[in-house]
């Protein structure tokens, strides 16, 4: 394995095992998610080639981690979102490790602290029937848009035009209370549980609703040395979001995902550009 990956993926470990703790101790429940929760069912632990570890929560265990997390002091790590760093481009949160650098993009490098990282998404519920749903979608896209506040390049001509102009006729400083509001109303069923889950954090998402009950249990999964908690529904999970999860993906893409621009085990961006 390439060592600096691994190197990486320890670090990420070791800020998992802190949040972890911090959650089992304030009754918090998460869930691995994504590629994280697919390596520790294939591989018990880290994809052999992946590079950022994720996790979720249901909307109100998120809402009270960070919360609670707010109150007490974690060293040498540094929770970040769009609520507390204007000028994060997300629209969930991420914990960096201090005094180390991975940079995914030139355009982002000292927009704000671009630390190793570990991504925590919220869960929302989506609404049933046809119209509620295409509202509950259009909603959760310019939630999204007003939380990047660009237009990503991979966007076809029409959905750039048409972010384009949301973005020209909601000016800078009224998008935080576009944010707000928004949220309330794409939070507004969380509490029904005949709805079913779904991540609101990237486009494809919002076309990927999880089982009605998939918050409900919980299960412990080995994962590199430590178990962490995962959706005891983790089979149908992964299954909605990658098919036939146990069948590895050619050797050609067997590689990093994020690429990172700039990566150091030591020092913060601000003090590598700064020597």
């Amino acid at each position: 394995m390439d060592t600096t990956l691994r190197k990486l993926q320890q670090i990420q470990l070791d800020m998992l095992k802190a949040v972890d703790a911090f959650c089992r101790e304030n009754g918090v429940r998460y869930s691995l998610f994504g590629g994280t929760l697919l390596g520790a069912v294939r591989h018990q632990g880290f994809i052999p080639w992946d590079d950022d570890l994720d996790i979720c929560m249901a909307r109100k265990d998120y809402d009270r981690f960070l919360s609670l997390w707010a109150q007490t002091k974690h060293p040498g790590l540094i929770l970040q979102n769009k609520e507390n760093t204007p000028t994060f481009t997300q629209s969930f949160t991420k914990i960096r490790k201090d005094n180390t650098a991975f940079v995914q993009a030139d355009w982002e490098a000292g927009l704000y602290h671009n630390g190793i990282f570990i991504d925590i998404f919220p869960i929302d519920r989506i609404p049933d029937g046809r119209l509620a749903r295409y509202l509950f979608r259009w909603r959760c896209m310019r939630y999204q848009l007003y939380t990047r506040e660009f237009v990503p390049e991979e966007n076809g001509l029409f959905l750039k035009a048409g972010s384009r102009l949301l973005l020209a006729l909601k000016p800078k400083k009224g998008r935080a209370r576009a944010r707000q509001g928004l949220l309330k109303k794409i939070t507004a069923r969380d509490d029904d549980r005949t709805l079913s889950p779904i991540g609101i954090e990237v486009f494809r998402s919002l076309n990927r609703p999880y089982p009605v009950d998939m918050l409900e249990n919980y299960v412990e999964l080995p994962f590199e040395d430590m178990t962490c908690s995962c959706f005891a529904q983790w089979d149908e999970m992964l299954r909605r979001i990658y098919g036939d999860y146990q069948q590895l993906p050619p050797e050609s893409e067997r590689t990093w995902r994020h690429h990172p621009t700039v990566l150091n085990f030591e020092h913060n961006y601000e003090d590598l550009k700064k020597d």
